[in-house]
Parts: C-alpha cells; sequence; structure tokens
C-alpha cells in the first residue's frame, strides 16, 4: 500500500497500487487526447501582415499612399538607387510575365539621392537593364512608381534591397520573396493569389 502524507494536515490517506495507476493512466490518456488539439488553438497559426502606412512622392511627382492602392492588388519591390542585381532582375521578370502592373519600387536606402542617384534617374537605369548597347530597345516600366520606402520597409523588417511583396486589394501581404524573383510561374502563381484569382 501507498501512503500520501495530506499537506498541512497529519491525515493519511490510503490508497491501493491499483489505485494509483488508474489514475495515472487517466491522466496519461487525457493527455495524449488533447495535446493534437494544443497547435490549433495556440497563437501559433499565420497571423495577417498588414502593409504599413506609408506615403511617398514619387519619381513621377505623384504621391503614392495607402489610399491610393487600397481597392487593388499591387506588388511592392524594396530596392535601392544603386541596387542593379537582384532587384533589376526581378523588376524585368515581373513585367515579362505580367507586363503593366502596379509596381512600386520602394528604396530601403533612407539618403535623399542615395549615391548621388535621383528618382527619376533610378528608374531611367532600371529601364535601360535589357536595352542592347546604346539603343532603347528594351522594355520602359512604364507602371512602375519609384519612390523612397525605408519607414515601411523596416516596418517590415526588411533593411536591405532585394525583397518582394506582393499585397491583395485590402492591403495583405500575401507573399514575401527574398532575392532574385525570375521565375515567371512564381511570379503568376504569387500575383493571382494576391489578386485573388488563385
Amino acid at each position: 500500500m501507498v501512503y500520501w502524507n495530506a499537506i498541512n494536515a497529519n491525515l493519511s490517506i490510503k490508497e491501493t497500487p491499483k489505485r494509483v495507476m488508474n489514475k495515472i493512466w487517466t491522466l496519461l490518456v487525457i493527455s495524449l487526447l488533447f495535446s493534437p488539439m494544443a497547435g490549433c488553438t495556440s497563437d501559433d497559426e499565420d497571423e495577417t501582415v498588414m502593409f504599413p502606412v506609408f506615403s511617398a512622392v514619387a519619381d513621377n511627382d505623384e504621391v503614392y499612399d495607402n489610399s491610393r492602392m487600397d481597392g487593388s492588388p499591387f506588388i511592392v519591390i524594396f530596392s535601392a538607387e544603386w541596387c542593379n542585381n537582384p532587384c533589376y532582375t526581378s523588376m524585368h521578370s515581373i513585367w515579362e510575365t505580367i507586363p503593366e502592373l502596379p509596381v512600386l519600387v520602394m528604396s530601403t536606402d533612407p539618403a535623399e539621392n542615395a549615391s548621388g542617384i535621383t528618382l527619376s534617374e533610378w528608374h531611367d537605369s532600371a529601364d535601360a537593364f535589357d536595352d542592347d548597347d546604346d539603343d532603347n530597345t528594351g522594355v520602359s516600366l512604364t507602371s512602375y512608381a519609384f519612390m523612397k520606402g525605408h519607414e515601411p520597409g523596416e516596418k517590415l523588417g526588411i533593411t536591405a534591397p532585394g525583397t518582394v511583396i506582393f499585397v491583395n486589394s485590402v492591403g495583405e501581404v500575401t507573399k514575401t520573396h527574398v532575392g532574385i524573383l525570375d521565375d515567371s510561374t512564381e511570379i503568376q502563381t504569387f500575383w493571382d493569389e494576391a489578386s485573388g484569382t488563385a
């Protein structure tokens, strides 16, 4: 027989080894039954990430902000005035997959005219990326707006260029891709998810 001392009392409660084992088995079975549900009720689920509040003047002198983008999906390429790759490759790959999407190209570099490059010069340089030598035979990224964007980037934990964000029509981030994005199937899939056509 097993004797248990009651806390704060001098009483002893007799329990048979069989009763003790039954209690242990009962607790074990209950814990095993409810343990798979722990993930269903915990906070480990993917949280919805909203694109941060922003307002920036782009290279075309137009103001872009959350209210302007509200109601339409869009893409944000976090880049920098001095970033050629992976930034330009991703920009042109997105255009080649689906031309004229609404794309905001935001610089993670907080310096005004980083590396001495203005927003318009940056846009021109991106346009020229696929040009053959000195002729302008490549694509012009006409629906892309180039602007400063280090603050929304920091709020999303992005401090360096080379990240592409897909945002749906209510401002939720549906996909974050780090590095060169040049796979047309991935680009189409990410856009379909953001636009609600997937």
